[in-house]
Parts: C-alpha cells; structure tokens; sequence
C-alpha cells in the first residue's frame, strides 16, 4: 500500500476527525471510503469554475451578511489567484 499525504483547511479536519470519532475508524479509512464511492459513481466530481468576480461581489453583498469593506477585501484577494488573475473585479 502507498501513502498519499494531502493538506486541508483546519476547518475539514475537524469535521472529518469528529465523524471518524464517531463511526470508530480513522483518517485513512475516511478518505478509503470516500474513493471507493467516487470509483463506483456514487459520487461525482465536480471541477471548480469560476465566476465572474462582480457576480460574486454582488452575491456576496446580497445575503447581508458581510460589510462591503470585507467582500471587497475577499474579491482583491479572488483577483490575485491564478484562477482570476488579469480579470476585473
């Protein structure tokens, strides 16, 4: 068997770590799972596409939950990423 050696957020590991807590298995038994139900087309991948940067600036603002100066702060972040990089905001 092969090691594969992957970085997630803070924030997945400790979803993954409580579910694992509770079903009694561990990481590697998780991440197993979760390929075996992708390999039999249980599940699906779905690539990232990127939205246009004023579609999301705008949606953001919409829901009310965010102040204009942090949406901004996020939307200058997005443009700088090689995802959005050279397209306007």
């Amino acid at each position: 068997m092969a090691t594969l050696t992957i970085s997630l957020p803070s924030q997945f590991i400790t979803r993954i770590d409580a579910e694992i807590k509770s079903q009694g298995a561990t990481r590697s038994e998780f991440f197993r799972a979760l390929l075996r139900k992708y390999f039999s087309n249980e599940i699906k991948f779905e690539p990232f596409t990127p939205r246009p940067l004023d579609e999301m600036k705008v949606g953001m603002l919409k829901t009310g939950k965010y102040n204009k100066k942090f949406v901004d702060s996020v939307i200058k972040g997005l443009s700088r990423s090689s995802f959005y990089a050279n397209k306007s905001a």
